[in-house]
């Protein structure tokens, strides 16, 4: 005796699995196909830029030279080269990287920041290339950071920041008395600067907070009242990619490849009486979503920059709603202002500034998965604490060192 498969025999939730797997499954054959036709045009381009890329304009090369490292800066530096516009040496890189405007802040912090010999050998001379002679340590590091845009990595901070502790150092002797007392209290001043001004931070640090993270170490304390009140006066500003085109010229199939989570979510209309199921992707400190996993273009796209999440009880999703939704949690502004987003027009085309809502609020499938896409998104959102982790390691190193002591 046969008997055959029925889907009629599912319970809700292994259709709901199936329908996923069938979907996910057809996701990742357009993402092979979407691969080859990559492929194929990569090979076309780079024909293109062989012997006749010498009939292109030379402006036109040295521009895909540029999208090329701001796209992916571990093989964007040979591009740069090809298309002269650098030579092949340290010194020469750094220049170009603080000097050229059509970089992508993000992509240089990131260079360097790698841990390989050439990106050191370009970090030391990025730094030595900015003078910071008989500047306050609070405007060197204005200065220092507006040059680049630091990168979330814990130790890709700390190569950079011990660095410039170092330069500093060496332009002003008679502050410090060692580079690592500069160093921790170049980090403090970080911390202060987030504990102000980061939105998602509830308690802000006081004065006597900041002394006591700085205590041990060897600095006078009118230095420490002059970076609290000039962080409390005016925050760091640190460099930012233009916006509208970090989170919009974005390749689709690359954006699912490096997703931190994926899935299934539904999201509740702007007239709040509809909930739509959209596939979301968390990525690059940005969550996408999608009306199909297969689709090419995002419905719309919610940076996280300034953006907290929360659970949404039950008891406290709209009463007006259709129908409440159990497992909801939502982005939101801890000022209550517009959270700024990107949504399609009636062109179908991405345009910024799309959304009007002080929050977005989904729906997942079941308890855990909430709780799962709400730590992730915490993840992403607070990747800026790297910060701490790397203060708190190299005050440890340093007092068993016996680097950093005495009393102010």
């Amino acid at each position: 005796m046969t008997s055959s498969f029925s889907t009629v025999d599912l319970t809700p939730d292994e259709y709901e699995s199936l329908t996923q797997l069938r979907s996910r499954k057809n996701q990742l054959l357009d993402e092979i196909q979407i691969l080859q036709q990559e492929l194929s045009k990569t090979n076309s381009r780079l024909e293109t830029l062989s012997p006749v890329s010498n009939r292109l304009p030379k402006a036109k090369i040295q521009k895909l030279a540029i999208s090329a490292f701001n796209e992916d800066y571990r093989k964007g530096v040979q591009s740069l080269i090809d298309a002269c516009l650098v030579e092949n040496s340290a010194e020469d890189f750094a220049r170009f990287l603080l000097k050229n405007n059509d970089l992508k802040k993000s992509a240089v912090g990131d260079f360097l920041g790698e841990n390989e010999q050439f990106n050191l050998d370009v970090l030391r001379h990025f730094v030595c290339l900015q003078n910071f002679e008989g500047l306050m340590l609070v405007q060197a590091m204005r200065n220092f950071l507006s040059s680049f845009r630091l990168p979330g990595e814990a130790q890709k901070i700390d190569r950079i920041m011990e660095r410039f502790a170092i330069r500093f150092c060496e332009q002003n002797p008679s502050v410090f008395d060692h580079s690592d007392t500069c160093y921790t209290l170049c980090f403090a001043t970080i911390m202060l600067n987030t504990s102000l001004y980061n939105p998602s931070v509830k308690e802000r640090m006081s004065f006597d907070d900041f002394l006591n993270i700085t205590n041990s170490l060897n600095v006078a304390r009118d230095l420490i009242i002059q970076i609290y009140n000039s962080i409390r006066e005016e925050p760091f500003k640190f460099p930012k990619d233009h916006q509208i085109d970090n989170h919009l010229n974005y390749n689709s199939s690359r954006l699912f490849r490096m997703a931190e989570k994926q899935g299934w979510l539904h999201k509740q209309g702007s007239n709040h009486w509809t909930w739509n199921q959209r596939w979301f992707v968390l990525s690059n400190k940005c969550l996408y979503y999608f009306e199909f996993p297969n689709s090419r273009e995002p419905k719309g796209i919610i940076p996280l920059e300034g953006i907290c999440v929360r659970m949404v009880g039950y008891k406290d999703v709209d009463s007006f709603s259709s129908s409440k939704k159990p497992h909801t949690f939502e982005l939101y502004s801890p000022n209550s202002e517009i959270v700024k987003a990107h949504k399609t027009n009636s062109e179908g085309r991405l345009i910024e500034g799309g959304g009007q809502h002080t929050a977005y609020r989904m729906a997942a499938p079941g308890h855990e998965e909430m709780h799962s896409w709400i730590s992730a998104l915490q993840r992403s959102i607070n990747k800026d604490n790297a910060i701490e982790e790397v203060l708190e390691r190299r005050r440890a190193k340093s007092v068993n060192s016996g680097n950093i002591g005495g009393s102010k």
